[in-house]
């Protein structure tokens, strides 16, 4: 008797989890923020000012670029891409700057 009612339980409780869920809207995801992306100075080289180098990531969607993240003297995030397959530097740089 006992068992039946833990099942009955866990059903209703199964059911009230799946139906109180909301689905999170695709614009949501996609919102930019206020850090735009800046013309790079170079078309195949990147800025000694922008410091040292101290990250590197792959992006997922398109495993042939990666982010190469450097960090300015005064602490500012800087953002390059790179296609390693055809070997180029992206026209865009993001900057992320520090408070």
């Amino acid at each position: 008797m006992l068992g039946k009612r833990v099942k009955a339980f866990c059903i209703v409780a199964a059911c009230l989890a799946t139906t109180s869920c909301q689905k999170i809207e695709d614009r949501e995801l996609r919102a930019k923020g206020p850090l735009p992306f800046e013309q790079a100075r170079f078309a195949d080289a990147i800025p000694d000012d922008y410091g040292p180098l101290i990250g590197v990531t792959q992006n997922a969607v398109n495993p042939e670029w990666v982010s190469l993240w450097f960090q300015k003297q005064d602490k500012t995030i800087i953002t390059v891409s790179v296609n390693v397959v055809e070997r180029r530097i992206s026209g865009r740089v993001l900057t992320i700057p520090r408070k």
